[in-house]
C-alpha cells in the first residue's frame, strides 16, 4: 500500500501541475547549441536526461532497461512471488551531429549517439555504450548512410511506449549497414525507396550439442556469417489529409532476407567441430500512421486523432524483431538439423491530443509462433499486451509521462509443475529533460 501511495503522490503532483497550467502553457522552442570544431562547419550536441520509476506486480524488469513482455515470471518462482518498484536514469541518452564540407553537390555529415547501459551483459556498469555511429552523404533527395545503427526491422516507426518492447520490437541490435534511400516528391505526396545491406555485431555465448552428444560452450561473433541481411522498403508519406500530432499519413512496406551459417566451434584455441547447419531469415512488415482528425497546421495538435500500427510475418527473426524470446532456430526433437522459428504479430493504437501539449495513447498487440510442434515448453506460444499512457510536454525541454501495461504469456506445453500462462501488470512514471 505504501508503494501505491508514494507513486500516486508523485503522479498527482506532476499531473496536477499540468492541468492547473494547461490554459496558459505554450510549447516553447529551444534552440540547440551550435559549435564549430575540426573539419565540421556545424556541430550540434543533443540528447536527454531520463528518469523512470516503474512498479510491477512481478519482479520482471531488467535493471535499468525496458521490460520485455515475454519474460513474465511464474507465480511459483522467486520473481513471480514478489512485486517491486524500480528507479533508474540509465536510459539517459546523448549524442552529436557534425555537418562538414561538400563535394560535387554532396553534403557530408556524421552522427554518434550513446546511452548509459554499459558494455556486454554488465547491467551494473554505468558507462556510455555506442548506439549509433553513422556517416551521411546527401544530394537532393538521395541519402547514403554508412555505419552502425540501432533499429533496422521492427522499430523504425515504433510508438511512444515505456513499459515494454516486445510487440514494438527491439529491432536489429547494433546493425552495421549501408543504406541507400531515394525520395520521389509529387505534389503533397512523397514516395520513397530504400535499400539496406546489413549485419549485426552481437557476441554470442551459447551451448552447442554435437552429433556425438557432447555439449560445448562457445563464444563467437555473428558478423559476416552467411548472406548479409538485405532489406528493401517502399514508402508513401502524404500531407493530403493534413497532420495529426504534427505527423502526416505514412505507409511503409519492408521486406528482409538473409542467411546465417553456424560458426566453427573452438575450445582453447583448437577447432573441435564444424557444423553443417545454416538457415534462411526473411520477413515482411507493413507499418502505417493515419490521421483521422487532422489539422492543416502542423503545430496545431489539439483535437487531433491518429491510428497507427503494424503487422509482420517472418522466419528466424529472433535477432531482428525479438521473436519468441529471441529464438531464431531450435533443434528438432530427434536431433540433427535445426528448424527455423516462424512467427507473426503486430499492434494497433490510437493517439488523441487533448491540447497541444497533452496527449494520450492506447495500444494493443499480439505475437505468436506457427510451428509449435518443435518448441520446448519454455517458449511463448502467444503473447498479448495492452498499454495506455498519457503525456505532458509543456516545453521543448521537458516531458512527463504515465503508463500502464498488461501482459499475458501463453506457453506451449509447459511442464506440469508450472502454469501454462503468466500475467503481469506494470505502471511507469517517466520524466525527460531534452537538451
Amino acid at each position: 500500500m505504501k508503494k501505491f501511495v508514494l507513486l500516486g503522490a508523485v503522479v498527482a503532483l506532476v499531473f496536477g501541475m499540468a492541468f492547473v497550467t494547461l490554459p496558459s502553457v505554450a510549447q516553447a522552442k529551444v534552440s540547440q547549441p551550435v559549435i564549430t570544431t575540426g573539419g565540421a562547419k556545424k556541430f550540434v550536441f543533443y540528447g536527454y536526461v531520463k528518469f523512470r520509476m516503474n512498479y510491477e506486480d512481478k519482479a520482471a524488469s531488467v535493471a535499468g532497461g525496458f521490460y520485455d513482455g515475454r519474460r513474465v515470471p511464474y507465480d511459483d518462482t522467486t520473481a513471480g512471488e514478489n512485486d517491486r518498484i524500480n528507479f533508474n536514469a540509465r536510459q539517459t541518452r546523448f549524442g552529436f551531429k557534425a555537418f562538414g564540407d561538400s563535394f560535387d553537390g554532396w553534403k557530408t555529415a556524421g552522427r554518434m549517439e550513446f546511452d548509459m547501459y554499459g558494455g556486454g551483459h554488465n547491467h551494473h556498469s554505468e558507462v556510455p555504450r555506442m548506439r549509433i555511429g553513422e556517416i551521411y552523404l546527401i544530394k537532393g533527395n538521395t541519402r547514403i548512410t554508412i555505419g552502425k545503427g540501432w533499429a533496422m526491422f521492427g522499430t523504425r516507426h515504433a510508438p511512444m511506449v515505456e513499459n515494454f518492447g516486445s510487440i514494438v520490437g527491439d529491432g536489429f541490435r547494433r546493425a552495421e549497414r549501408i543504406d541507400i534511400a531515394q525520395k520521389f516528391p509529387s505534389g503533397e505526396n512523397t514516395f520513397g525507396a530504400e535499400l539496406m545491406i546489413m549485419t549485426y555485431d552481437d557476441n554470442v555465448v551459447n551451448e552447442f550439442n554435437s552429433e556425438k552428444g557432447k555439449t560445448y560452450k562457445y563464444d563467437f561473433n555473428t558478423e559476416w556469417l552467411g548472406f548479409p541481411y538485405t532489406s528493401v522498403e517502399l514508402s508513401l508519406v502524404s500531407k493530403a489529409l493534413g497532420y495529426a500530432g504534427g505527423k502526416p499519413l505514412g505507409l511503409w512496406l519492408q521486406g528482409i532476407y538473409g542467411n546465417m551459417k553456424a560458426p566453427d566451434i573452438y575450445e582453447n584455441g583448437k577447432k573441435i567441430h564444424t557444423p553443417d547447419d545454416s538457415y534462411n531469415v526473411y520477413g515482411v512488415e507493413l507499418d502505417y500512421y493515419v490521421p483521422i482528425i487532422s489539422s492543416k497546421d502542423r503545430g496545431q495538435k489539439a483535437g487531433n486523432l491518429a491510428l497507427s500500427g503494424k503487422g509482420w510475418y517472418g522466419q528466424a527473426l529472433g535477432n531482428a524483431d525479438l521473436l519468441c524470446n529471441m529464438y531464431t532456430v531450435v533443434q528438432k526433437p530427434n536431433g540433427g538439423s535445426l528448424n527455423e522459428v516462424k512467427g507473426y504479430g503486430g499492434w494497433v493504437g490510437l493517439s488523441y491530443w487533448i491540447t497541444n501539449t497533452v496527449w494520450m495513447d492506447v495500444y494493443g498487440g499480439y505475437e505468436g509462433i506457427d510451428t509449435k510442434h518443435y518448441y520446448p515448453g519454455s517458449m511463448v506460444e502467444d503473447n498479448y499486451e495492452i498499454t495506455g499512457n498519457i503525456w505532458w510536454r509543456p516545453a521543448r525541454s521537458i516531458m512527463f509521462g504515465l503508463e500502464y501495461a498488461w501482459i499475458d504469456n501463453e506457453f506451449y506445453k509447459y511442464d506440469a509443475n508450472h502454469n501454462d500462462n503468466a500475467k503481469l501488470n506494470s505502471i511507469a512514471f517517466v520524466a525527460y529533460y531534452f537538451f
